[in-house]
């Protein structure tokens, strides 16, 4: 049952992907644009996570370690760049907060839709496929725990980024999130 612990927290760790809708509209202020173009860069997630889980599910299964290192690269690097370009949308030079960045927009698409995507879909097969093998007889649970650890970041995430919300500006907050991932 140990080995199942580090598949659910692969899962919570890209499971984020979920807490979007939470910082959408202080990115959105930020660089200038509607929450319902920016909320785009969901939309394509989500999308290339399942592109990726379809179309990398072959390197899974020949080589856990490489689709693991596959799914940290970019998940990380996705992350890192959504934040770069959030920040870029920011800056003075760019006409200060709150006016229209075509770059920022497009490099937020970029980063968190498609790469971070990427990193999702191969990050949800590793820990389901590795934990399938290694408990034959218990493939439900194991997949399972793992699974719930997708979902986990929003539950536990929502409350806590609420009780926030009530005490902070949601603008600063989310550009509190996204210089912490900076």
């Amino acid at each position: 049952m140990r080995a199942a612990i580090p598949g659910l927290l692969l899962h919570c760790s890209i499971g984020t992907v979920y807490c979007w809708s939470y910082v959408s509209t202080g990115i959105a202020n930020q660089i200038g644009y509607e929450v319902k173009t920016v909320n785009w860069a969901f939309s394509l997630a989500i999308f290339f996570l399942g592109m990726s889980a379809a179309f990398l599910g072959s390197v899974v299964e020949k080589d856990i370690h490489k689709s693991s290192l596959i799914a940290t690269i970019c998940f990380s690097l996705g992350m890192i760049g959504t934040g770069f370009f959030v920040k870029y949308g920011t800056n003075q030079f760019d006409g200060g907060a709150g006016s229209k960045s075509p770059l920022a927009l497009i490099g937020i698409f970029v980063y968190y839709g498609f790469i971070m995507g990427v990193g999702l879909g191969t990050g949800y097969l590793s820990p389901v496929k590795t934990l399938m093998l290694w408990f034959e007889d218990r493939k439900g649970l194991a997949t399972g725990l793992a699974v719930a650890g997708f979902g986990a970041p929003k539950a536990i995430g929502a409350p806590i980024m609420e009780a926030m919300q009530k005490h902070m500006d949601i603008d600063k907050m989310s550009i509190s999130l996204v210089q912490f991932i900076l």
